[in-house]
């Protein structure tokens, strides 16, 4: 309920910013990003578009969505604060504000692999007997190796968000270090894990 309330909260504040600064007839550098319309109101309804998935994917999955509710959320939550930060740097790039867009990519970033991170394990796979071999081992191999394979992400994500306060370009080679370190140590990590239990067979 309290993601809901943030998801709702935030597109309402995108979408009343955008009806205010319409009404005031805000001047905006329509030569460079567009006309005013698209620049007001494309995110907000963007922002809309996206989460009304969440009405509708309790009814495409009926039996199974309550289980992973939280996760779903989770992902919409992290979507909507990207496209509201992408939103807001937008609109002041338009009026002449000097803000450096750039920085939306190690923030956006860092938000995705933390929302993976604490996202990835709640999707344990079942085991059902009734499947096929195949597919049970395929099973068994996610739920073996989706926690350590998240435990970097989170860590890296934390790491690129301190990526904003590197000059220049700087920035760009912490977060392309960040990113690739947090990749290879995941992959390791999931490795090992699965090792380890084909060991214990």
């Amino acid at each position: 309920m309290i993601k809901k309330i943030c998801l709702c909260f935030l597109i309402f504040l995108s979408s009343g910013v955008s009806i205010y600064l319409y009404a005031k007839n805000m001047a905006f550098e329509e030569t460079r990003y567009g006309i005013t319309e698209v620049i007001l109101f494309s995110i907000p309804f963007t922002m809309c578009l996206v989460n009304s998935s969440l009405f509708i994917l309790p009814k495409q999955f009926q039996g199974s969505y309550s289980r992973y509710k939280k996760g779903i959320e989770s992902i919409f939550l992290s979507i909507t604060m990207i496209l509201f930060m992408l939103h807001f740097g937008l609109i002041l790039e338009a009026i002449g504000t000097d803000v450096n867009l750039l920085l939306l990519i190690p923030i956006s970033v860092g938000i995705v692999l933390i929302t993976t991170a604490n996202t990835l394990p709640r999707f344990q796979l079942e085991l059902n007997k009734t499947s096929s071999e195949l597919t049970q081992s395929t099973h068994q191999v996610w739920n073996i190796v989706v926690r350590p394979f998240s435990l970097p992400l989170f860590i890296g994500g934390l790491a690129m968000l301190l990526c904003v306060i590197l000059p220049g370009t700087l920035m760009f080679v912490g977060f392309f270090s960040i990113l690739l370190c947090t990749l290879l140590v995941s992959i390791f990590l999931s490795y090992k894990a699965f090792q380890s239990h084909l060991k214990n067979l």
